[in-house]
């Protein structure tokens, strides 16, 4: 049997991370890609360099990349020594509709289509897992393998190496996992093996021509029974084909252990959540079609939210460790500039956390590192979406605007008559009761009582972490050793907290202010103002104020629920807010979620991939039961947790849904790549639906 050491070069693409991302891009464009070019100019028989669909169709329509060297990359995909896989770049696939699914693959095939050929491999990075509602659009472009590279911290989800990814209506993709971003991988009794050269974030191709022949003569000195061919993905994939059939199957979610980033950014997450649905409604009503410049622009910058970077590494842009208190933190936000203490005689704790995670002699950074460009980075993404708007038709972009606006508005509701805490209300065959923190902590529906004791449906509550939260997160999730030690606790910790007393772990809920209720014949309106204790809200920058709104819809059968919190402060401490919105049912294991459009059980996740936390499609979750049918959908925060809060939690036990259900507002636990404060208003809608069946008494 004549056997095949695939060689395949390839650069982890972070759309910032390292720098800002117009830099980054700029990185590609006019180093990376044209050194990749370069080397494949001169040794061809050695090196061939692969990237997402996405750098390559950027660079072939970028009006700045001259022609001379878009052709160079013509010719050089036509020689071979430059691949594209089928998708763009590493995505949070479970933040996304079928729709951009669809268009993240097109872009692939739209290259496929101009240089003849057939891609049927992908590549996902540093992201641990995906959604198996992937699988049928996966199908649908014809994708029939995906490479799973995990961050080298990050657990991995227990799964065979390689395996047959099964979803729904039959569709299947092979997946190959490894536990860095590339690896060796090789069987004896298979034809083709796979040697992934994978460099790591932004850091490009090889540099020079004699790195690429020291790799190949240590590969023929490594695996002489093997041919070493420079190669790509797909040549992989079409060479074990041959063996799918004995591969396991797996039917189970593997979903996404770093999804509750994106939380971090509440009002990007529900600007984007309302331009996907504008975008749903503008293709069913004509406004908008598939082949239009508008659908396409739109689409390519909603795709820029749900890649997988979210703004800068912390540890190299902000790598200070003891402006955590809120006054501390203000006055260093103001100063702007972090600076250094190099006397080694006098540093204290945060001062040597900056000496060991830093080179704090770093001249070109010295100047960098701002919390002014620290928040920029975010901004810059956050831009994607005005970018987004800007290229659509005048009306459209009215359109949107206006939705965008009619988001953030609450319904105003008259507080008379006032409302009793603890005092049931009845109306037509619907009863409810309300907690002191404004919460129903009672809802009885056509005699189905649907809220537990001590749950609520409509409770807030705020969480501040310590160190401990994180303590317990590592030595549960992470693979902490000798290499890997030195950047994960900061990237996945929030290192310096350690050492403030006051930053203690609590749950923390509020107070009801003011309350009242206005009936108009079948629509009940009640409003609450609430608020947090003096000392909570100036030692966490609590919002001020909070507006909380329920219209009971006896007609329509639901509940909608409205949130708003005005004036929250910038605080880097780690905190999660939470809404709690748990329904008690007879049967909570037939509870379904919806991802990317299609149904999953939350009770199906496999171990070590996201058993808690998902994010939700616009259909939300539904429950069908002897009770009936009830959907809970949240418009605008898709994070749902189920079973119980569960920031900094990853013991793998899968949840029991009468448990609790809570949808984070907003966390920033995450040490790096997401947005590490958040500041300002925020408004939040979600809705609860039911259609209970009569039972025989």
């Amino acid at each position: 049997m004549q056997k095949r050491l695939h060689v395949v070069y390839k650069t982890h693409l972070d759309i910032g991370f390292t720098d800002l991302a117009k830099n980054v891009v700029h990185q590609y464009l006019y180093d990376f890609i044209p050194k990749a070019l370069e080397l494949g100019e001169i040794i061809p028989e050695k090196f061939t360099w692969t990237t997402g669909s996405w750098l390559i169709d950027l660079y072939l329509e970028h009006p700045d990349v001259t022609e001379i060297n878009k052709e160079r990359m013509r010719q050089a995909i036509k020689k071979g020594t430059i691949h594209w896989h089928a998708l763009p770049f590493t995505i949070h696939t479970e933040l996304m509709d079928g729709e951009l699914m669809d268009y993240a693959t097109s872009i692939s095939q739209k290259l496929d289509c101009a240089f003849d050929k057939t891609t049927i491999a992908s590549k996902m990075t540093d992201i641990p897992g995906h959604t198996i509602s992937m699988v049928p659009y996966l199908k649908k472009a014809g994708i029939d393998y995906m490479h799973i590279g995990v961050n080298a911290s990050s657990a991995i989800p227990k799964v065979p190496n390689m395996f047959v990814w099964r979803g729904v209506e039959g569709s299947e993709v092979i997946v190959h996992y490894a536990t860095d971003y590339g690896e060796v991988f090789a069987r004896d009794d298979w034809s083709d093996a796979l040697y992934f050269a994978h460099s790591h974030d932004n850091m490009g191709p090889p540099q020079s021509t004699e790195e690429i022949e020291a790799l190949f003569s240590k590969l023929e000195k490594e695996y002489p029974e093997y041919d070493i061919i420079p190669s790509s993905l797909d040549a992989f994939a079409r060479g074990i084909m041959v063996y799918k059939d004995a591969l396991p199957v797996i039917e189970e979610e593997i979903a996404d252990s770093w999804i509750h980033g994106v939380a971090a950014d509440p009002k990007k997450i529900a600007e984007y959540k309302a331009l996907l649905r504008l975008r749903t409604k503008w293709l069913k009503t004509g406004r908008l079609n598939r082949d239009s410049e508008a659908y396409k622009n739109l689409s390519a910058h909603l795709l820029l939210v749900a890649e997988h970077t979210w703004g800068v590494n912390g540890n190299v842009y902000l790598p200070e460790y003891r402006n955590f208190l809120l006054d501390d933190f203000e006055t260093a936000r103001k100063k702007d500039l972090v600076t250094f203490n190099h006397d080694r005689n006098t540093m204290d704790f945060a001062d040597l956390m900056s000496y060991i995670r830093t080179d704090i002699d770093w001249t070109s950074m010295a100047d960098r590192r701002r919390y002014s460009i620290y928040e920029a980075s975010w901004q810059e993404q956050r831009h994607y979406l005005e970018e987004g708007l800007q290229t659509l038709p005048e009306d459209l972009q009215k359109d949107a605007r206006a939705y965008l606006l009619e988001q953030k508005n609450m319904p105003i509701v008259e507080k008379q008559p006032k409302i009793t805490p603890g005092m049931p209300y009845n109306f037509d065959n619907v009863s409810f009761t309300f907690s002191q923190t404004g919460g129903l902590s009672e809802l009885i529906i056509d005699g189905y009582q649907l809220i537990d004791e001590g749950k609520e449906f409509g409770g807030l509550s705020y969480e501040p972490f310590d160190f401990s939260n994180y303590s317990t997160f590592f030595s549960q999730y992470s693979r902490l050793n000798r290499w890997t030690t030195s950047w994960a606790m900061g990237d996945f910790g929030r290192r310096g907290i350690e050492a403030f007393k006051e930053i203690r772990h609590e749950i923390i809920k509020p107070f009801i202010i003011d309350a009242g209720m206005k009936v108009h014949g079948k629509q009940i309106d009640i409003t609450f103002d609430l608020s947090y204790r003096e000392d909570d809200v100036k030692k966490w920058g609590l919002p001020n104020k909070n507006i909380l709104v329920y219209r009971v819809d006896l007609q329509n059968h639901q509940i909608d629920l409205s949130y708003q919190w005005q004036n929250k402060k910038a605080n880097r401490m780690p905190e999660g807010y939470w809404l709690e919105t748990s329904i008690h049912v007879a049967n909570p294991t037939r509870w379904v979620i919806h991802k990317m459009n299609y149904p999953v059980n939350p009770l199906n996740v496999i171990e070590n991939g996201n058993r808690n936390m998902h994010i939700l499609s616009d259909e939300g979750m539904t429950y069908t039961g002897y009770e009936g049918q009830f959907d809970l959908i949240s418009k605008d925060a898709p994070l749902m947790s189920m079973g119980r809060r569960t920031l900094l939690n990853f013991d793998n036990t899968l949840p029991n849904l009468n448990d609790g259900l809570f949808i984070n507002l907003f966390n920033n636990i995450w040490g790096t790549n997401f947005p590490a404060w958040y500041e300002g208003d925020m408004t939040y809608h979600l809705s609860f639906k039911w259609k209970t069946n009569e039972i025989i008494q």
